[in-house]
């Protein structure tokens, strides 16, 4: 690591001196000659200053980190109400009504021993465990298979020696049978132990990388890194996840008869059963900060009117992503519409069919759509907006919410499916005869809020019924942070607001808000803005 490295201040005076050592708290690096002075001022009395030559060639040991919008200034604050760290020139025009923005020495405080440091490295340690089985369990495989086929190969010998040489055709195709289903194993799971080790490589990375800087770097650096490291632990999770899911152990058997005719030679057969090796997502806690209690939304003020592409009509649902970036769906198009900060239009997506009901996987970068033609959803990727698998689901479905690790489509029927994140059926939650046009999952209570025409429900996911609700046409719903449930009502042109337990009504936006048949609605990601398909559903307004 240190053999290229020269001396920062040396280097900020035109001289190019090797550097023998590092000072993580100055986060420079430094030779024997500034080495001695930096030692020798009491201020830095404290700093611990270590060997170049101690630091992994794979962990960075620059740790200053710059804003990615104001590109001169260090990120040395945190706002607790967002849960991200920026600079103090983010504040003015980001943060402005954040009560709780802390210097990054503040936040900081003890992060080594909080849940958030523990969270992090305990959920490295177990993918990194599972990825390490399920490599093992691969590997067992492919030594079972190669064992098989020798097995197999005297199998079919004893019985070619019974026969007479008008079997030599059949034994032929059977070996050459054995030999193509041990090649498509043997590159299938081949190709999972590459896409294990690569991930298992960047893991170990990270878990090396806070290991130093917990040891070495300062508070700053480690509490940067540990939130750095919560969204690629998160995508972490969706790729084991789904190599977990698509890895099967494979044995190959051979059938022999024992009443031999040259047309019952045998038969090779091919068994495949789910992995043994299971990865469970550990939930991450909160961070170590508390904050103040959320406050209660009093009223709503009109903010504007998003600029529509020309020609848009028929709007049914939108969704915001994790990066701020609005997707809208248009029932009477083959598309996905994207506002890059839920104001400008950026492009589109091109589906195979009209879309209705979309929804972001919370703490993803994955949304899905419901194409309704042809009972399936389809999933898309919002870092790079373009479409991934398409799941079918056997049923009409229009509306979908999801939860932490479920996805709901509900559809005709007053039918609800249960998926997995990847879109693999767990089960049905039947709910009612209607159509069901929207949805809205409450995770915390375990709850679905079920819309369809001229009825609001609420449902336990046991299928419990807790309230139902006579409510105007057919509108979306929407959720605020305290759990109330807010309704469009489309032919008495109003929202409303319902309490959780659905014992308190009012009415929030009315016809001189300028809300006209509303349809779909949701929240911006810190609830601040309230999003209305408007308009009978030809526009697109914003609430503060």
């Amino acid at each position: 690591m240190a053999s290229g490295s020269l001396c920062d201040p040396c280097t900020a005076e035109n001289l190019s001196v090797p550097a023998t050592k590092y000072c993580p708290a100055c986060e420079e690096r430094l030779c024997p000659t500034c080495t001695e002075s930096h030692t020798r001022f009491k201020a830095f009395k404290s700093h611990q200053v270590i060997d170049l030559s101690t630091v992994a060639s794979d962990i960075p040991i620059s740790a200053k980190k710059i804003c990615n919008v104001h590109t001169d200034m260090l990120l040395d604050y945190y706002c607790t109400d967002h849960e991200i760290v920026c600079c103090r020139a983010c504040i003015p025009k980001g943060h402005r009504k954040c009560e709780n923005v802390l210097p990054l020495e503040h936040a900081s405080k003890d992060v080594k021993k909080s849940a958030l440091f523990t969270d992090v490295m305990q959920d490295i340690n177990q993918l990194i465990t599972t990825l390490n089985k399920l490599h093992d369990n691969r590997e067992s495989n492919l030594l079972r298979l190669s064992k098989t086929k020798s097995v197999i190969t005297n199998q079919i010998s004893e019985v070619k020696s019974r026969l007479l040489k008008q079997i030599d055709d059949v034994e032929r195709d059977l070996q050459t049978e054995l030999s193509s289903l041990q090649r498509k194993n043997e590159t299938e799971i081949n190709i999972q132990k590459e896409k294990i080790a690569k991930v298992l490589y960047r893991l170990k990375t990270n878990q090396n990388e806070i290991d130093f800087l917990k040891d070495h770097g300062s508070n700053n650096q480690l509490f940067y890194a540990l939130h750095q490291h919560v969204s690629i632990i998160k995508s972490a999770e969706i790729n084991v996840q789904k190599m977990v899911s698509s890895s099967h152990e494979i044995d190959i058997a051979f059938d022999a008869k024992k009443n031999i005719r040259i047309d019952l030679f045998g038969q090779l057969s091919e068994t495949v059963k789910p992995c043994q090796v299971q990865y469970k997502s550990k939930k991450f806690q909160q961070a170590q900060i508390i904050t103040e209690k959320i406050k209660h939304i009093v009223k709503f003020e009109k903010d504007t009117e998003v600029k529509l592409k020309a020609g848009l009509d028929s709007l049914n649902d939108l969704a915001i992503t994790v990066d701020n970036t609005l997707l809208m769906t248009n029932r009477t198009s083959f598309k996905l519409y994207v506002y890059r900060d839920c104001k400008d239009y950026e492009t589109e997506i091109i589906l195979s069919s009209n879309p209705y009901g979309v929804v972001v996987i919370p703490g993803t970068e994955r949304a899905v759509v419901t194409l309704p033609a042809e009972d399936s959803i389809q999933f898309i990727n919002t870092a790079n907006m373009t479409k991934d698998d398409k799941v079918k689901v056997g049923f009409t479905c229009f509306s979908i919410t999801a939860g932490r690790d479920r996805i709901y489509v509900g559809g005709m029927n007053g039918t609800i499916k249960v998926l997995d994140i990847n879109g693999t059926f767990l089960h049905i939650l039947k709910q009612g005869s209607g159509v069901i046009f929207f949805l809205v999952c409450d995770d915390c209570h375990a709850q679905l809020f079920v819309r369809s025409p001229n009825k609001l429900q609420c449902f336990k996911l046991d299928e419990t019924l807790v309230y139902s609700k006579d409510v105007s046409g057919t509108a979306g719903v929407t959720r605020d942070r305290q759990g109330n449930i807010y309704c469009g009502g489309y032919r008495t042109s109003n929202i409303e607001r319902m309490s959780s337990d659905g014992e308190n009504c009012e009415e929030m936006l009315k016809k001189d808000d300028g809300i006209d048949r509303p349809y779909g609605m949701c929240f911006n990601n810190d609830f601040t803005k309230l999003f209305v398909i408007n308009n009978v559903r030809t526009s697109l307004f914003v609430y503060n």
